[in-house]
């Protein structure tokens, strides 16, 4: 089978579709991670490195390698970068925009191409193919498409970091949107043809390396389409 990313017919890794790092505070102390299953007629599984299947070749490995490096550090904070408060939205300066982007695009592209049930939901049609040449030529695009949507989840005042959640499809603003629930973060992943335009182009990763981060109770991360009244909010004080 050829590889999904490059296309090259080469032997094949057993791909994680989320990238290993995000699964460490799920395992166990047999370093087995439990799957728990939403449908009725299946039952829980545990898988000892995360959700894989063969996807890529080695040489794609090491591409994504890269990016994910970067965005674990990023969230463990091994990244310096410059933080600023107001109320429940932190604004973030520092990033580098093609590492950090290219990690959320490699996510949403792998879940869309992904065969395994847990990514059934992630339906990406025409732009698996336009993320497929991104990632391969390390082109993270414009600011303005695939934007990421960040809120980090809190549960009783600590980070919540214990759950990946089964991606779902929501409307944002007249945009779809996949949400992914991982690393302490509900990251709503826009999937458009065209702009994303003001206030959503405000409150996404800029080139210029800015962000705004909105932190909201893991309770309420089922009602993402609620936080978009918050989005001009968060525009007007970037």
């Amino acid at each position: 089978m050829p590889c999904a990313l490059c296309h090259q017919e080469v032997e094949l890794r057993r791909s994680h579709i989320l990238p290993e790092f995000l699964y460490e505070s799920l395992y166990d102390d047999k370093h087995r991670l439990q799957v728990l299953s939403i449908s009725p007629d299946k039952s829980s599984w545990r898988e000892q490195k995360g959700l894989r299947e063969r996807l890529l070749c080695d040489a794609c490995e090491q591409r994504f390698s890269i990016w994910e490096r970067y965005a674990s550090l990023v969230l463990k904070g091994g990244v310096e970068l410059n933080y600023r408060s107001e109320g429940n939205i932190v604004h973030i300066a520092g990033l580098d925009y093609a590492k950090f982007k290219l990690f959320q695009l490699s996510v949403l592209w792998r879940a869309g191409v992904s065969t395994l049930p847990f990514f059934e939901n992630v339906q990406l049609g025409k732009h698996a193919e336009t993320l497929r040449l991104h990632l391969l030529a390390g082109a993270p695009g414009s600011s303005e498409r695939y934007g990421c949507f960040m809120f980090g989840l809190k549960y009783q005042a600590q980070a919540f970091t214990g759950v990946i959640m089964e991606p779902g499809k929501v409307r944002l603003n007249g945009h779809a949107a996949y949400r992914f629930v991982f690393g302490g973060f509900l990251w709503a992943m826009l999937v458009s043809s065209h702009d994303l335009g003001a206030p959503l182009n405000q409150c996404t990763l800029s080139t210029t390396g800015q962000t705004v981060l909105l932190i909201r109770n893991a309770t309420e991360m089922q009602n993402l389409i609620s936080f978009s009244v918050e989005l001009g909010r968060m525009g007007r004080s970037r």
